[in-house]
């Protein structure tokens, strides 16, 4: 366990620590509950980094639109602490109608310079996302701020071969062909939404562990099915808010996977490695 400061602690929640306790291991630090008399807490601790005060910044700004995320108490270079989501257990279906309703609602944010990206750099994961908005077209940022960066990291890391990176390349100059751009309004992602960033209660869903910027909002449907995290229920009610595109499972599924499993490329190596060329193949690259 890395030194916590138990005093400092409890002078920020103005509150006595029972108890500190091992709770996952994240991907830059350890993560802890803190048990108190009448509540508990999450502590994420890490090496001296910027990520916690990206990540506080993202989760308020998330809560700016009434989507329920954890309220931050402190964040500092190397710890944040935030309240503790208590999941209870509700039918798959609950779930997945209660996932519909809060992405309907974050995918229609926008902003008004229309715009990809966000106005600071965020992060996956232990990487950063360069955000810069100065790209108006939906598929230069993809190519430019998401896909090629990602499949320089694998490349350097070892994990795909510089064959690879051509055809990645090549992808990216031709992503007109495969996208309708005059089609595209950006849209406020996660970013990362997997089964385990979005938590359930009584009260409705929680977002955690975002990774947001502004994009096509079919690229977090696409994550989504990269893990099988929602399925029927969950896109018939989405649809209902956000009709998908005609040809979003023959083109933009594969399309889109591609930057979440260059990040679990470079994240896991070899792993991963089979699924990158069975999307590329897909997509006759």
């Amino acid at each position: 366990m890395m030194h916590v400061d138990k005093a400092y602690l409890e002078s920020t929640l103005d509150r006595e620590i029972l108890s500190l306790e091992y709770f996952s291991k994240g991907q830059i630090g350890t993560i802890y509950k803190v048990i108190t008399e009448d509540s508990q807490y999450v502590l994420k601790t890490s090496q001296t980094s910027s990520q916690f005060q990206v990540e506080a910044d993202m989760l308020k700004d998330i809560n700016k639109y009434n989507i329920h995320v954890p309220q931050v108490f402190d964040v500092s270079k190397s710890t944040l602490l935030m309240e503790c989501i208590e999941e209870e257990e509700i039918s798959i279906d609950d779930k997945e109608l209660q996932a519909a309703e809060l992405l309907s609602t974050l995918h229609t944010v926008s902003n008004e310079s229309r715009m990809y990206g966000y106005y600071y750099n965020t992060a996956i994961a232990s990487f950063e996302q360069n955000n810069e908005q100065t790209q108006y077209n939906w598929g230069l940022f993809l190519g430019q701020m998401r896909i090629m960066p990602m499949a320089k990291i694998c490349y350097e890391k070892g994990y795909i071969d510089q064959k690879t990176v051509t055809r990645l390349e090549g992808l990216c100059r031709d992503l007109y062909k495969y996208i309708d751009m005059s089609t595209i309004v950006p849209s406020l992602l996660h970013g990362d939404l997997w089964s385990g960033n979005i938590l359930f209660n009584m009260n409705g869903a929680t977002l955690i562990d975002p990774a947001i910027y502004f994009g096509d909002r079919e690229m977090e449907l696409a994550f989504i099915l990269m893990f099988n995290t929602f399925g029927d229920i969950f896109f018939e009610k989405y649809s209902e808010v956000h009709p998908l595109s005609q040809n979003f499972y023959e083109v933009k599924v594969p399309l889109y996977q591609i930057y979440p499993i260059l990040v679990h490329v470079a994240l896991y190596g070899a792993a991963y490695t089979g699924t990158l060329e069975t999307l590329l193949k897909r997509l006759q690259v």
